[in-house]
C-alpha cells in the first residue's frame, strides 16, 4: 500500500530520514551548489536532529557519482586506537567488548573527515556555506519529534549515568514531542568547524579541546590517533543483476554481503524473474554464513580476490555451504541513510551512525556531541579475524548502494538497521528491477528481516504483517517466524532515488521512519 506520494524532478532530490534535514539539502542545490555540496549539508543537519542515529562522534560511508568520473567508493569509519588492545581488556577483567561508556568509543570519529576528502574532490561552494544551516538548527533548536523523544527515554536506561544527561535532559526530563530542543555546545563546535575547516577536527585547536574534553573519561584514542586519521577513497565493488551494474561500499563495510548474495542468486535461477521467496532466503544465509567468515578491515584480513566471481557463488552453492541455525540473536544498530541526486545522473548515497543510539554516552566536555561506540563491535576472541587490535577499523554494518543501467544513474539507496541492512537492499534491489516498482512504493512495500550479528547465528525471522500469506508461509518454512506490527523500525529506514527517463528523477524516503524526499522546483 502506498503511504505518500513519490517526490519527482527534472532538477534534483534529496531523500533523508529527517525533514529539515532534506529541506536544507535541497536548498543547497536550488542555490546551484552541487550533489556533495547537498549531500554535506544534510549530513550535518542530521548530525543535529537525528544525533540519536549520528553525529560528529561517529562515522559515515558513501558512493559518490559525478558524470564523466565514475563513482568513488569512501571510507569514512575510524580506526581503534593505538592504545586499545586485548591484553588491556583483560587486564581489567573484561571478557567481553563493554557496550557503553569510557572503553566502548574506542574508535576515531571519521564523519567529519568524510566531509572534508569529498569536498575537497567535487565541492563546489565554500565549506563554511555548508555548515551554516546545521549550526543555526542547532543554536535556535527544532521540534523534537516522536521517535527522537522515544530514542532518549530508551537510551536513558543505559546512559543516564555518563555525561550524556546533561546534554539530552537537561532538566532531568525527556524533552516532550513538539519541544523545541536548543544544542548550543554543538552549534558552537559545528561553527568551530566552519570557521577553521575540518582539519581542525584532527590536527587543530578543536581536536585539542576533544581530548581535553576526554581526558577524565579516560578513553583510549589520543592526539596521535587524530592527527593520524584519513578516509580512504577508491573504487566500489559491484556486480551485475537484472541489467543493472550494482555498486556497493568496500569492507570493512558489509556492502559486498549484498553483491555475493545477488552472485548466489543468479546462480540458482537464471532467470530473476523467477525468484522464487525461498531462494531468496536461503541465498542470503549462505551469504552472511560468508560475511561472518570475512570481512574486517581489509588491511588485517582482506576479502577473498574471487569473493564476487562467478565460480565463488557456484562453489557455495555446490559444497552446499552452511546455513547455520542456533543461537536467538538481536541486531543492536541505529544509523541514518539519505541520497542526493540530480537529473543529469550526479548523486551521492551516503549513511552515518553512532551504531548503538547516542553511541557511547560519552561527551567530550563543551563539545556537544557524543563518541560513538562502534568498537564495541569488536571482538576480544584473540582467534576471530574482527579481533580488536591497534588501529584497526572494525567489521562494519554501515553500506550504501547505487545502480547504473546503460552508462546512466539507474538508483541511489540505502537503509539504517544495523546488521540487516543487506537484506533490506537485497528486497528494495527486486521491488526496483524484479517487480518494477517505483521508488516511494519500493519503500512502503512490507518487509521481513533475520536480526544477527557476525558471532550469532540465526534462529528467528521477522515479518511485517500485511505481508502476502504465500510470502509468510515460506517464511515460517524456513525458520521460527514472526509476525510484527506494519512499519516498524525493526526493518530499517530506508531512502532512494530512482532515474524515469527523459531527464526525470524519482524519491522517496521510508514511513517508517521521521523524513521525506523534497524534490528541487
Amino acid at each position: 500500500m502506498r503511504t505518500r506520494p513519490n517526490a519527482i524532478s527534472s532538477k534534483g532530490i534529496v531523500a533523508s530520514s529527517s525533514i529539515q534535514a532534506s529541506i536544507i539539502g535541497s536548498r543547497v542545490l536550488e542555490k546551484g551548489g552541487n550533489v556533495v555540496d547537498a549531500a554535506i549539508a544534510t549530513s550535518a543537519a542530521l548530525a543535529v536532529t537525528q544525533n540519536n542515529l549520528c553525529g560528529l562522534g561517529g562515522d559515515m560511508f558513501a558512493l559518490v557519482r559525478m558524470e564523466g568520473k565514475g563513482i568513488a567508493d569512501v571510507n569514512g569509519s575510524g580506526r581503534s586506537g593505538s592504545r586499545a588492545t586485548i591484553d588491556l581488556y583483560e587486564s581489567m577483567g573484561m571478557k567481553d567488548m563493554p557496550q557503553r561508556g569510557e572503553y566502548s568509543a574506542v574508535t576515531v570519529p571519521g564523519l567529519v573527515r568524510g566531509w572534508e576528502t569529498i569536498h575537497s574532490k567535487y565541492g563546489s561552494m565554500e565549506f563554511r556555506e555548508l555548515l551554516i544551516p546545521a549550526m543555526e538548527l542547532a543554536s535556535n533548536g527544532f521540534p523534537v519529534t516522536h521517535n527522537y523523544s522515544s530514542s532518549i527515554a530508551v537510551s536513558s536506561r543505559h546512559l543516564a549515568q555518563y555525561n550524556w544527561k546533561d546534554l539530552f535532559m537537561p532538566d532531568g526530563k525527556v524533552p516532550e514531542p513538539g519541544e523545541i530542543f536548543r544544542q548550543k555546545d554543538l552549534a558552537s563546535t559545528l561553527g568551530e568547524i566552519a570557521l577553521d575547516g575540518p582539519s581542525s577536527f584532527y590536527d587543530g585547536h578543536l581536536q585539542e579541546k576533544i581530548i581535553s574534553g576526554l581526558e577524565k573519561h579516560e578513553t583510549l584514542i589520543d592526539t596521535d590517533d587524530f592527527i593520524k586519521h584519513r578516509s580512504i577513497i577508491g573504487n566500489p565493488l559491484s556486480t551485475e543483476f537484472a541489467g543493472t551494474r550494482i555498486y556497493e561500499t568496500s569492507p570493512n563495510s558489509q556492502g559486498a554481503t549484498v553483491l555475493l548474495w545477488l552472485n548466489i542468486l543468479k546462480e540458482m535461477q537464471d532467470d530473476p524473474n523467477r525468484i522464487s521467496m525461498d531462494e531468496i532466503v536461503k541465498s542470503g544465509l549462505v551469504a552472511y554464513g560468508e560475511r561472518a567468515k570475512w570481512i574486517t578491515d581489509p588491511d588485517f584480513r582482506a576479502v577473498p580476490s574471487s569473493f564476487l566471481s562467478p565460480s565463488f557463488a557456484r562453489d557455495l552453492l555446490e559444497h552446499d555451504a552452511d546455513r547455520p541455525s542456533g543461537n536467538a540473536a538481536s541486531d543492536r544498530g541505529d544509523t541514518t541513510y539519505f541520497t542526493v541526486a540530480d537529473a543529469e545522473g550526479n548523486a551521492v548515497s551516503m549513511i552515518q551512525s553512532n551504531y548503538m543510539g547516542f553511541g557511547s554516552g560519552i561527551v567530550p566536555d563543551g563539545t556537544g556531541f557524543v563518541m560513538q561506540n562502534r568498537g564495541a563491535y569488536f571482538t576480544l576472541n584473540r582467534e576471530h579475524h574482527n579481533a580488536l587490535a591497534p588501529r584497526k577499523r572494525t567489521f562494519h554494518t554501515l553500506c550504501a548502494s547505487m545502480g547504473e543501467r546503460d552508462g546512466g544513474l539507474a538508483f541511489s539507496l540505502g537503509t539504517m538497521g544495523g546488521d540487516i541492512q543487506p537484506q533490506i537492499h537485497v528486497q528494495i534491489m527486486k521491488n526496483i528491477l524484479i517487480d518494477h516498482m517505483d521508488m516511494q512504493l519500493a519503500l512502503d512495500a512490507p518487509r521481513w528481516a533475520i536480526p544477527y550479528t557476525i558471532y550469532e547465528n540465526p534462529s528467528s525471522v521477522i515479518f511485517e504483517h500485511s505481508m502476502e500469506e504465500e510470502k509468510a508461509i515460506v517464511l515460517k518454512r524456513i525458520m521460527n517466524a514472526l509476525s510484527v506490527n506494519d512499519l516498524s523500525s525493526q526493518f530499517g529506514h530506508a531512502q532512494g532515488i530512482m532515474s524515469v527517463g527523459d531527464g526525470v528523477i524519482m524519491g522517496g524516503a521510508d514511513p517508517r521512519g521521521d523524513g521525506v524526499a523534497i524534490p528541487v522546483l
